[in-house]
This record gives C-alpha cells, sequence and structure tokens, in this order.
C-alpha cells in the first residue's frame, strides 16, 4: 500500500511501485533484523518500562 501511494501521489509509472515495494520490504526486514539483538540485549529494561507505561493509566 505505501508503496501504491507514492507511485500515485509522484505520477510515477506503475512499474516503480514494484521498487518501492521491494525497498519497503528490505527496510522492515533489515530493521527487524537490527533491533533483534538489541532487544535480546535489553530485554528486561524494555519489558520494565514498557509495563510502567502501561500502569501509568491505572
Amino acid at each position: 500500500m505505501i508503496a501504491l501511494k507514492l507511485t500515485e501521489n509522484y505520477g510515477m509509472d506503475s512499474n516503480i511501485q514494484f521498487i518501492f515495494s521491494a525497498l519497503v520490504a528490505s527496510v522492515t526486514v533489515g530493521g527487524k533484523a537490527a533491533t533483534k539483538q538489541i532487544a535480546k540485549q535489553n530485554s528486561t529494561v524494555i519489558v520494565g518500562f514498557v509495563s510502567k507505561i502501561v500502569n501509568l493509566d491505572k
């Protein structure tokens, strides 16, 4: 959907949509891989932080 909206909004050729789709997919997968190690090393801190935010409402 991101690629479709970009190509529609900027009047680009629909073939470029495939390039945008590949770019968005690679950034998504690459970002997940890059942050996985950070999440593993800091899981306790992350869970504690999120639990504090969730409990602010109560």
